[in-house]
């Protein structure tokens, strides 16, 4: 659960998203901070009892050490990582806009390693003035509203301080609340929470021990960690693996999320523990030995006593730098008192995953209820039934329902129309089109600068002739024949202010094509070239790709069009 102290202005770690809780009306009173903290930890537990979540669990926390020589006002904060899984940071944003209705004095800014997520997936409708070095403490949620700082209420000359901005929000939200497009964005972004919990979720019967078996009926979002740490196993975790307790068996119903159950379901089994399977393969036991396996890993990770590791002497010590105990003696009172915060704050916000998934997992074991649950799923008909599991179907993803899912998402940008066919000819003169355009820092523009001297010009119709004849000239077969009359014109694309001679280099080039390029014999052999390129990128983007989304060609239509229209 490792997080930062001195709060970045973004996260520090990849996959993670900072929450910062302002309230302006709270002052400097530690006791108000404290109380709000603990009413709003409550709301949020309230509005995430039944979510699973992949990695950290979202909590807010008072920072333990408030600089007061910091430019940050005081606040609460929250640093979550979400992992693989964005759907946690979605559901985040639909919390924060939902606490945001009930305590409304609150000002939340929210980013993750990439800035103003929320900008991002709104993009569509920003003006143009909107870019990551302008909307710097610009962007809010406050009142359940999305809330951007306009330069006509803050101009854009001088960075935009934070207590400023804070002001302006508390003071006049009617002038900062954003449009009515940009908020349906990122509504339509989150989806229909609380009814979408049930779509992320997959119940599986599985054959595990029943002590492990207990603590998933009472807690069920252990399985998260769980799944995560044998996926993630490495040589050392596999050793741990060795000798398991694979006895005292019940098959039960285990709640997942759809990402962990596909995870665990399609990671290869640890070879030494093939011997508890002997020669049954039954997906339940297979599934069953896999969450024993990472329980036993992360019980092996986490050290007895989570205070005497190496993690919380850093931690310790990060905090004796900062002046944390204000020259307290050590022994004393007020230095315990100390002392206890911060095992608390560690405990929860700043101890590695095992070590805090141990801990959860040891005070389970210790109540009475305990042994109550065990021995009411030992006595329950579950192992007697037929019953496996929910549908899987949702594993396989064909090819209609990607489009739709990846049209619903990004929508349709092509340019072509509906009735227009991705041939060779037609990509040939899209290129065509896009070669007549010239590009800066900021993308492509459509107009070419001609008022600077001793330039290389890029004669763009010249050049496509060019190719044009190179590729008739490769089709006739010819190899070190003679030159036809035009050879010396045909790579006469760019000039400068030197003398045009270089039919050494005409001939040298031409060669070079020949041997290299024999098989770009028309526009078709050119455009297969380009699909398999862009096989070969499979879901990642290259250059093929990234060049026909400029024309306005996704890289799913061109695929899709390769078996029928080529």
């Amino acid at each position: 659960m490792s997080k930062q102290h001195n709060l970045p202005v973004e996260p520090a770690h990849d996959d993670t998203i900072q929450c910062l809780f302002f309230s302006p009306k709270l002052g400097s009173d530690s006791l108000l901070w404290g109380e709000l903290c603990l009413q709003l930890n409550n709301s949020i537990k309230n509005l995430t009892q039944d979510y699973i979540w992949h990695r950290d669990e979202f909590i807010v926390y008072a920072p333990i050490i408030q600089d007061a020589n910091s430019d940050l006002p005081h606040h609460l904060c929250s640093t979550t990582c979400f992992g693989d899984n964005l759907e946690d940071e979605w559901y985040i944003v639909y919390v924060i806009l939902e606490i945001s209705k009930q305590y409304k004095e609150l000002i939340i800014q929210v980013k993750d390693n990439d800035g103003d997520f929320l900008l991002i997936e709104s993009a569509n409708f920003l003006q143009s003035w909107a870019n990551p070095e302008s909307t710097e403490n610009r962007v809010f949620i406050h009142d359940h509203h999305i809330h951007i700082i306009q330069p006509e209420v803050a101009s854009l000359e001088n960075k935009l301080e934070l207590q400023e901005a804070l002001e302006i929000i508390s003071e006049t939200p009617h002038l900062t609340k954003s449009s009515r497009e940009i908020q349906q964005a990122i509504l339509n972004r989150i989806g229909s929470y609380p009814e979408k919990l049930n779509e992320h979720l997959h119940k599986a019967v599985v054959h595990i021990p029943s002590d492990l078996a207990t603590l998933l009926t009472m807690k069920p979002s252990l399985v998260a960690p769980i799944v995560d740490a044998y996926c993630n196993h490495d040589m050392i975790d596999a050793k741990y693996c060795k000798n398991i307790d694979y006895n005292d068996c019940v098959t039960v119903e285990i709640k997942f999320t759809k990402f962990l159950y596909a995870m665990l379901l399609h990671s290869k089994l640890i070879n030494h523990a093939k011997q508890y399977m002997q020669t049954d393969n039954n997906k339940k036991k297979v599934l069953g030995l896999k969450l024993t396996l990472g329980y036993q890993i992360i019980m092996s990770r986490a050290t007895n006593n989570m205070f005497l590791s190496k993690e919380y002497d850093r931690f310790l010590n990060n905090l004796k730098q900062n002046g944390y105990f204000k020259n307290n003696i050590e022994g004393s009172k007020e230095y315990n008192n100390l002392i206890e915060k911060a095992h608390h704050y560690y405990s929860t916000v700043e101890c590695p995953v095992s070590s805090n998934v141990s801990q959860k997992i040891s005070k389970l074991l210790a109540l009475e209820d305990f042994i109550v649950v065990k021995n009411s799923i030992k006595n329950s008909l579950v192992e007697h039934l037929d019953y496996g599991g929910d549908n899987e179907d949702w594993l396989n993803v064909h090819p209609q329902q990607l489009n739709e899912l990846l049209h619903n998402r990004y929508g349709n940008k092509s340019n072509l129309k509906n009735d227009d066919i991705l041939t060779s000819q037609r990509i040939t003169k899209e290129l065509s089109s896009f070669l007549n355009k010239t590009s800066d820092y900021e993308g492509i523009e459509t107009t070419r600068n001609e008022d600077s001297d001793q330039e290389i010009v890029f004669e763009s119709d010249q050049f496509v002739s060019c190719i044009e004849k190179m590729l008739n000239l490769l089709s006739t077969g010819e190899k070190g024949g003679t030159e036809t009359e035009d050879s010396e014109d045909d790579f006469d694309i760019m000039s400068t202010n030197e003398d045009d001679d270089d039919d050494d280099c005409d001939i040298e080039l031409r060669t070079k094509l020949e041997k290299g390029s024999e098989n770009l014999k028309d526009d078709t052999t050119v455009l297969q070239n380009i699909i398999l390129s862009m096989k070969e990128e499979k879901a990642s983007s290259g250059p093929s790709s990234n060049l026909m989304s400029v024309l306005g060609v996704s890289k799913t239509e061109l695929l899709d069009s390769d078996d029928e229209q080529i």
